[in-house]
């Protein structure tokens, strides 16, 4: 009988050892790098995540998607999902859209290449647009994700673009789509 206890003890301790495993897998052990604080957005229809740095300004509402502002207010970080009320819609097309009304808005296209936004495919634009006397650049991902549409979105003066290029690489990896 005590052979029996210990078979079926052990048998559960190994059961609970892989349930633990396998739990853990859809957990994100990424550390949060210094100087950066984690931003989980979620209500009924979406639920996603994203790191950015902690001085940057969020003013993130329901009806402006997620809005955070550079210190100073010298860029925009911008993160939205649409819905796409189960059209069927492709990204290339979306995207080319795009490319179109920005540039009779003034873009200057820099680059446009596939890439990934929360591991689904995406297209990465990069490009210029003069305001008054500034030149801003871009960076801009789209995707489409189950019937929403993300985009992501930073700009700030041209000059100044590529000493937060780190910083917008680490916040795009750590975007998670939770649907």
């Amino acid at each position: 009988m005590k052979k029996y206890f210990t078979v079926v003890l052990i048998i559960f301790i190994l059961l609970g050892f892989f349930c633990s495993l396998v739990s853990a897998q859809g957990i994100d052990t990424t550390e949060i790098p210094e100087g950066f604080v984690f931003y989980h957005y979620q209500d009924k229809y979406l639920d996603f995540s994203f790191i950015y740095p902690e001085k940057w300004i969020n003013q993130s509402s329901r009806e402006k998607g997620i809005l955070i502002y550079l210190p100073e207010f010298k860029g925009t970080l911008t993160f939205r999902p649409m819905p796409l009320f189960g059209e069927e819609n492709n990204l290339s097309e979306i995207a080319a859209k795009n490319m179109e009304n920005l540039k009779e808005a003034g873009a200057v296209f820099l680059e446009s290449v596939p890439d990934k936004l929360s591991g689904y495919p995406a297209q990465r634009t990069l490009y210029t647009m003069k305001f008054d006397d500034k030149m801003l650049k871009y960076i801009r991902y789209e995707s489409i994700i189950n019937d929403l549409y993300y985009t992501f979105s930073f700009n700030t003066i041209e000059a100044d673009f590529e000493k937060y290029m780190d910083d917008i690489v680490k916040i795009v990896r750590s975007i998670k789509i939770n649907k």
